[in-house]
């Protein structure tokens, strides 16, 4: 199997998308529950939905970006910019409080991208310095941490169902 740049990056907002999609969402903004308080859960999904959003459209940007490299060194830079995007969607999250129905599904979602966020950091320390078939076996491992965050993810939207979260629906419902 070979490491193709862009279908992982690809492969990263679909693993967002996935999560919007199973919980729904709008393009509303909302109050970012300063001061700890915890939104309401309207609120809740619209803020998630928001923050997987642009984590998926900017997993994208890079993907593309990133489509013919090939080196260690051309991935590692791409790599770097997914560490700061994953940085930012894991630090949103934790900038926000749940209602409490979704706690448990919260935590659930911040716990695979702090995962994720060390899966990428592992691949960063493994790119560096690798030779072409060193590359390869990361990349590849790196997909396979990815595979696992999409699964977390999934969890993640199922324990909102589950909890009677009701999000928005992207046609304003």
């Amino acid at each position: 199997m070979s490491f193709d740049p862009k279908k992982f990056m690809i492969l990263l907002a679909m693993i967002a998308a996935l999560f919007v999609a199973g919980c729904g969402g709008d393009d509303e903004d909302s109050d970012d529950g300063g001061g700890g308080e915890a939104l309401s859960e309207e609120e809740y999904a619209t803020e998630i939905q928001e923050i997987l959003t642009t984590f998926g459209e900017e997993s994208v940007a890079l993907g593309t970006e990133l489509a013919g490299e090939s080196s260690a060194d051309g991935l590692a830079s791409g790599v770097d910019s997914l560490s700061e995007v994953t940085q930012t969607a894991v630090d949103d999250l934790n900038g926000i409080t749940p209602p409490e129905a979704a706690a448990e599904a919260h935590e659930t979602l911040t716990a695979a991208l702090d995962g994720y966020l060390d899966d990428i950091e592992t691949l960063a320390s493994d790119l560096d310095g690798a030779s072409a078939e060193e590359t390869q076996q990361a990349a590849l491992d790196f997909q396979e941490s990815a595979t696992e965050v999409q699964s977390d993810l999934a969890e993640a939207a199922t324990q909102l169902q589950e909890s009677g979260i009701e999000a928005p629906t992207s046609d304003g419902g």
